[in-house]
């Protein structure tokens, strides 16, 4: 049995099984002989190849890389191993030809490796695909033994790994490893040595100054010999995939933090995500299931299904994508006027069309625009009903009008029919003509004119203005020009015909010049107030704090109503166009009101008393102009007694009643007692209002047929003393007016020195209390202003960032500043005891480079001028904007 092998009958059946075919060639190529085995191709037949030169029938690639090796056999008598190409048709086929010397000629043993070779290119390609998807991928392999605790690395990750094959040991990588991710490293490895495959670790490695997150898994865990432990797996770079994610995590802390509404819904209505403000807003708890709610099924959203469909339709057409407004869109939340948001039409990755919907509650901005649409109405009021023309020019769009209320020798224009015109489409040629010259000149110059001018009236008579024009710039909006003229048509022919009544025409325009420079304080003050409390309202979060800003809101507003009230009254009362109604009133029932309504506003440590008389008697008079008097009278009184007592009553005399209000107070001064009640006459200067309370009254109680008179003494009070006849004389013409006349608002009351105007609450004790910031780490500002509710103001705006000091008057100023010398000062210029210019010029001396601001009501050029000159650094009017009082106080403090 042993010979099997060596047999010779064995050998036709041996080759068949394990021989390759064999192919003897002479020296020119030609096949002399040929046995086939284990080969089945069409080309590799006896009859095609026997006899044939077979160098010939090759391809002419395939020889070019035979013929070379079959020379070197018949020259060399070598052996020839090798494998080759050969493309028949459309197929290429692989084969290995081993080439032997054999009697002159070459033998050629042929082995078809084609589908071996095949095999191993598409395993050549896969693996270049898998080294391209590991480029992409990041990814790179790895191997641990325990026994020598080295790693051995290759790969991609753009970390350690490349392309050639590296090595470290375990002590170095945890090196790599940032510390407080190494146990759980360590423990992961110790897991994985004991044959728990199951869990990759996700880790961060610090390499070459840059944290790098890094995923390690590991696929393989084998014994060799030794038996050593050795782990195979990958390792993966995975620092952009958890850089994106710590950025969506942001992006969805970001939108749950927002003050809007965002939220996703599908078409159908149903609820996909809520952020924390829309889930708060509709009472949706952080643990229930959004996705189970349909958005209009939520009894807070102001839409059925209905429209919520025909929402979602005209956000599909794109018809909102560019902002909508919904007024009233929360049922359960009155407090909402309106949400005004965008809305946009996205598909998701599951091709659902979905609804995305940011939303913004816009209520303080709407009674912001509210507030300052009534504001403007207001000052439209006043302009159009103070004496005086007024024209604004825009300079850069030709001169033409963009107000105006009236002219005094023109007043046939109309604003509406003013707007966007100029001079030319109103006035002959020549006029229009000399108009734009002076208008010229001014922009060119800045230089304000003001002169006296004599014109025509529309019926022809001649008339005499006082003329200013002015040039006012600011960087918030293009130059204008500014006319006021005043009519003093009476005053300049008195003084033609009068001569000795020019000192009284001189005291006139003084007068009316005061009265502008006060009602711009006046209106200024308040309004300095209401500006910017209503910005910090808008601004805050606190609802107390909110309400108490109000509150000083409420007040300034009172006082700027009052205001225009006086001046609306005193022009109607004396043009004789406001009509008295005249009916029985009896005056007990009417003192006991006035009580009711100003026993609460009496200052603390004074107390109001009412002198109960005859409570039968009745008169016959205007109520409410007797409650307005009266009224005043008291308010008046609060504001200069301090301590004591405030009474009122009356008597009866015969056929009049004689009304007295007496108070404890700070007294008149003997020699202003004479002008008390004339117009914009103020005694106390200091005080605020317009100076035409006392006037106002002394004209009321004239037309209803009595008179009023004053007593006092300095530092022991003051009486005002005022009688009306029983029944009213009936005047000619008088007309009975409704009986809705207006009540005056208890407690607005006047001063001394012809004042109406009412004090607000400035004692500060029911606002909040701003948390300030240690004295010792910021740089101090004193605030020299005797309006309490300024300090106030201002302290809302700077106190949380410097440390505030408060004077209430100019002297007290100059010690406070030699006692805590601040690094700067606000300066009020209208002040008791001691003015802010003096003031100013006082620190002056004493410090030359501390910065002071002035901070006044007073608006005009003379006024900054003075300021400048007394040694102010800068000038602020009020109202002013918040900003630019934070930009001032930084550029001065540096």
């Amino acid at each position: 049995m042993k010979n099997i092998l060596k047999n010779a009958e064995n050998t036709e059946r041996l080759l068949k099984l394990t021989s390759d075919t064999m192919i003897i060639l002479d020296k020119n190529g030609i096949c002399i002989d040929i046995a086939i085995y284990n080969v089945d191709l069409w080309f590799m037949k006896e009859d095609k190849l026997l006899g044939k030169n077979l160098l010939s029938l090759i391809p002419p690639s395939t020889y070019a890389q035979i013929y070379p090796e079959f020379h070197k056999v018949l020259t060399h008598k070598t052996r020839s191993v090798r494998n080759y190409e050969m493309t028949l048709g459309n197929t290429t086929y692989f084969f290995k030809c081993i080439m032997y010397p054999f009697d002159g000629m070459v033998l050629c043993q042929y082995r078809d490796i084609t589908e071996r070779s095949l095999r191993k290119l598409e395993l050549e390609r896969k693996n270049q695909e898998l080294n391209e998807i590991q480029k992409a991928a990041l990814i790179g392999n790895w191997l641990y033994s325990s026994d020598t605790k080295t790693f051995t690395y290759s790969g991609h990750t753009d970390i350690l790994s490349t392309e050639q094959v590296q090595e470290t040991s375990l002590d170095d990588y945890l090196k790599l490893i940032l510390p407080e991710d190494r146990k759980s490293f360590t423990n992961w490895l110790k897991d994985n040595l004991q044959g728990n495959l199951e869990n990759s670790i996700d880790y961060r490695i610090c390499f070459q100054e840059h944290i790098y997150y890094t995923r390690l898994k590991t696929f393989a865990r084998e014994y060799d010999k030794d038996k050593n432990i050795i782990l195979e797996g990958y390792v993966q770079n995975i620092t952009d995939i958890q850089q994106r994610r710590n950025d969506i995590n942001l992006l969805t802390h970001a939108i749950n933090n927002s003050t809007e509404d965002i939220y996703s819904v599908h078409e159908d209505g149903t609820l996909i995500f809520g952020n924390r403000c829309f889930k708060e807003r509709h009472g949706i708890g952080d643990t229930q299931d959004i996705t189970k709610l349909k958005i209009y099924d939520l009894p807070s959203y102001g839409r059925d299904e209905k429209s919520w469909k025909e929402f979602a339709e005209s956000v599909k057409r794109g018809d909102t994508a560019q902002g909508y407004i919904v007024h009233n869109p929360l049922p359960l939340c009155p407090e909402v006027l309106a949400i005004e948001g965008n809305a946009y039409w996205v598909t998701s990755d599951k091709g659902e069309g979905t609804v995305w919907t940011f939303g913004r509650d816009v209520t303080s901005r709407i009674r912001h625009e509210q507030q300052v649409k009534r504001f403007n109405r207001i000052l439209d009021k006043i302009i159009e009903n103070l004496p005086a023309g007024i024209v604004v020019k825009d300079i850069s769009n030709n001169f033409k009008y963009i107000y105006r209320n009236r002219e005094s020798y023109n007043r046939g224009i109309k604003m509406t029919e003013a707007l966007g015109k100029d001079d030319f489409d109103f006035y002959p040629l020549e006029t229009a003509k000399r108009k734009r010259e002076q208008d010229i000149k001014i922009a060119e110059t800045g230089k304000e004119m003001h002169w006296t001018a004599e014109e025509h009236d529309i019926n022809g008579k001649s008339i005499y203005l006082d003329k200013r024009k002015m040039k006012i710039e600011s960087s918030e909006f293009s130059p204008i020009l500014l006319s006021i003229e005043w009519d003093i048509t009476e005053m300049e022919r008195m003084k033609r015909e009068l001569l000795v009544a020019k000192e009284k025409a001189e005291a006139s325009d003084q007068l009316k010049s005061a009265f502008l420079a006060n009602m711009s304080h006046e209106i200024r003050t308040p309004l300095n107030a209401i500006v910017g409390f209503s910005r910090i309202i808008a601004e805050s979060t606190d609802a107390d704090e909110r309400l108490n800003y109000y509150e000083i809101v409420a007040v300034n507003n009172e006082r700027l109503l009052q205001l225009i009230n006086e001046i609306l009254d005193l022009s109607k009362i004396e043009a004789g166009i406001v009509e008295f109604t005249i009916t029985p009133v009896r005056l007990h029932s009417l003192c006991k009101e006035i009580y009711d309504a100003h026993v609460f506003r009496c200052p603390q440590g004074v107390e109001l008393i009412y002198e109960s008389s005859d409570e039968g008697i009745v008169i016959d008079g205007d109520k409410n102009r007797l409650f307005q008097v009266v009224s005043n009278l008291i308010g008046n009184a609060f504001k200069f007694t301090t301590n004591g007592k405030i009474s009122y009553g009356y008597h009866r005399e015969g056929d009049y009643v004689v009304f007295h209000v007496n108070d404890t107070g700070s007294g008149i001064a003997a020699d202003k007692l004479d002008r008390i009640f004339e117009r914009f006459v103020k005694v106390n200067t200091f005080a605020q209002g317009t100076g035409l309370g006392l006037s106002i009254c002394k004209t009321i109680i004239e037309r209803m047929g009595g008179n009023i008179s004053v007593s006092s003494e300095i530092g022991k009070g003051t009486t005002f003393t005022f009688i009306l006849p029983l029944t009213a004389p009936q005047k000619e013409g008088e007309v009975q007016e409704d009986s809705e006349e207006r009540v005056p608002e208890s407690g607005k009351g006047m001063e001394h020195d012809n004042d109406s105007t009412t004090t607000s609450k400035e004692n500060g004790e029911c606002l909040p209390k701003k948390k300030e910031v240690p004295h010792s780490s910021v740089p101090t500002i004193l605030v020299a202003e005797d309006t309490h509710s300024n300090y106030v103001l201002i302290k809302a705006i700077l106190g949380s960032t410097y440390h505030l000091e408060h004077a209430q008057d100019g002297m007290e100023a100059v010690t406070m500043f030699e006692k805590i010398r601040p690094d700067l000062i606000f300066m009020d210029m209208k002040m008791p005891n001691l003015g802010g210019l003096d003031a100013t010029r006082i620190i002056r001396e004493l410090s030359p480079d501390i910065p002071i601001i002035a901070l006044t009501a007073y608006a005009y050029e003379h006024d900054r001028q003075a300021a400048l000159d007394a040694g102010c650094n800068e000038f602020l009017t009020k109202p002013f904007v918040q900003e630019i009082l934070k930009d001032t106080v930084k550029k001065w403090l540096k």
